[in-house]
């Protein structure tokens, strides 16, 4: 099953095929991930997303968590229409990841400086993460999150990457979002006077 999946992940990152992408992201859960897949390794595929025949960011999805991979008659006319749109031509790849494993990841994020969104899927978890990446370890990372304000927490947020399903980069939302960030105003401590 493994190896008829990565074949059928390296048959449409050759082909540039729109790919339906069914995910199981907790035991009675699945997501949906639409697009083509740029670049992929043993454990993970990069997806450049696709909506209302527009190219969007990029999700980092592990392949363990893939059901199936649909290219049906609706995909293939999705496809075309793409194509038609000239939308096509656009897809690629534009930050390289070092896919090893998810802190080759992180690092290759985390050198380039780029903010990430991570999420966990799972509606037990249902964690959704926006920020740069403060600090990397064998298990975990630590993202500084942002508010819809633009304000920067403190604190890192810690994400295990066994929880993690999804990683989003180069996205729209994450790139303008992160020009407007704002730190935190320190409260000034007056000091008390006898």
């Amino acid at each position: 099953m493994k190896n008829e999946m990565r074949e059928k992940i390296k048959e449409f990152y050759e082909n540039q095929k729109f790919a339906r992408i069914t995910r199981k992201v907790a035991e009675d859960w699945d997501e949906l991930s639409r697009g083509y897949i740029v670049d992929f390794s043993n454990d993970f595929v990069v997806i450049q997303e696709c909506d209302d025949f527009r190219l969007l960011g990029f999700n980092i999805l592990p392949i363990k968590d893939f059901k199936k991979i649909r290219y049906n008659n609706n995909d293939k006319y999705y496809d075309k229409i793409m194509s038609l749109e000239n939308e096509k031509k656009n897809i690629g790849i534009k930050t390289k990841v070092d896919l090893t494993d998810w802190k080759t990841i992180f690092q290759s994020f985390r050198k380039k400086k780029k903010n990430v969104i991570v999420e966990c899927e799972n509606p037990e978890i249902d964690s959704f993460t926006i920020g740069p990446i403060k600090r990397i370890t064998e298990k975990s990372v630590f993202i500084q999150y942002f508010n819809a304000t633009g304000l920067l927490n403190e604190k890192a947020t810690k994400i295990e990457f066994e929880n993690i399903t999804k990683i989003m980069f180069d996205d729209r939302y994450i790139e303008i979002f992160s020009k407007y960030l704002r730190e935190r105003k320190k409260k000034k401590t007056t000091a008390n006077t006898v």
